[in-house]
């Protein structure tokens, strides 16, 4: 007589691994978020929302020889340009169309997919859904689940995705007007990025860029987010000179290096 599944629908764990890295890069301008994404395995798909983002990088001897792939999104959706909240989001909203059929296309052709800048997609997205970018955050239900469902594409498709982020000044209480005894707001001095909020839930790995004066280095912290790899010894770690290959050797440190080809 034949067993009965007492599991149902639920299969044995898949234990095969997939080699590919999910990962925000939070940093200043010219912190080398880019310059780290570039060398990760080819072809790349560079969704380009900021101009000067590939600016003196491509034609570097370390990246002529690389299938790098893009796609100049400021040239559909410089929203900086436009003062009309009408315009924004009409411009965004033919964006959006062209985006997502692109990233259909990356998602099947590339190794690697680089969003340059995050922010600036989350800008397009909220535009050409609301009109207005002041619009309360509880209406954007639908829209995080579409940008939540596009890092689940990024896994599924087994590609790697690198999602850089502009900073801004933290905005909170700053103290009480001795005139009126009303709480004072204004920036709080510490930097945090900008974009979508669930982003650092989204990805495998929070990684911050900077430059180090003292070392004349390029510094890259795990910060508070490492999926992979051991991640007790990892998290925290500042690396000099950090690429991707680095990277992924310590985050899957049995994997042969061929596998990053």
């Amino acid at each position: 007589m034949a067993k009965s599944n007492e599991w149902g629908r639920f299969e044995p764990a898949d234990q095969s691994e997939r080699y590919n890295i999910i990962g925000s890069s939070q940093g200043v301008g010219g912190s080398g978020k880019t310059h780290f994404w570039l060398t990760a395995p080819d072809p790349i798909a560079v969704f380009l929302f900021d101009p000067a983002g590939l600016k003196g990088l491509t034609g570097r001897a370390e990246f002529r020889d690389k299938d790098i792939r893009v796609i100049n999104y400021y040239e559909k959706v410089n929203l900086g340009s436009m003062r009309e909240k009408e315009d924004r989001a009409k411009a965004s909203l033919e964006a959006l169309h062209d985006f997502r059929e692109d990233w259909t296309i990356a998602l099947k052709k590339a190794r690697t997919v680089v969003w340059d800048k995050e922010d600036h997609i989350w800008e397009m997205m909220r535009y050409a859904t609301h009109e207005d970018y002041s619009a309360e955050p509880k209406t954007f239900y639908e829209l995080n689940m579409e940008y939540r469902g596009m890092f689940a594409d990024a896994e599924a498709c087994g590609v790697n995705f690198g999602v850089i982020r502009g900073m801004r000044e933290k905005w909170g209480k700053t103290g009480v007007s001795r005139a009126t005894g009303r709480p004072t707001y204004g920036g709080l001095g510490e930097l945090i990025p900008r974009g979508q909020k669930e982003v650092e839930e989204l990805v495998q790995i929070n990684l911050d860029h900077y430059w180090n004066e003292e070392q004349r280095t390029f510094i890259v912290k795990i910060l508070d987010k490492c999926r992979l790899g051991n991640a007790v010894e990892l998290l925290g770690q500042e690396l000099a000179n950090l690429d991707f290959l680095t990277l992924a050797m310590l985050l899957y440190p049995d994997a042969d290096p061929s596998v990053w080809e």
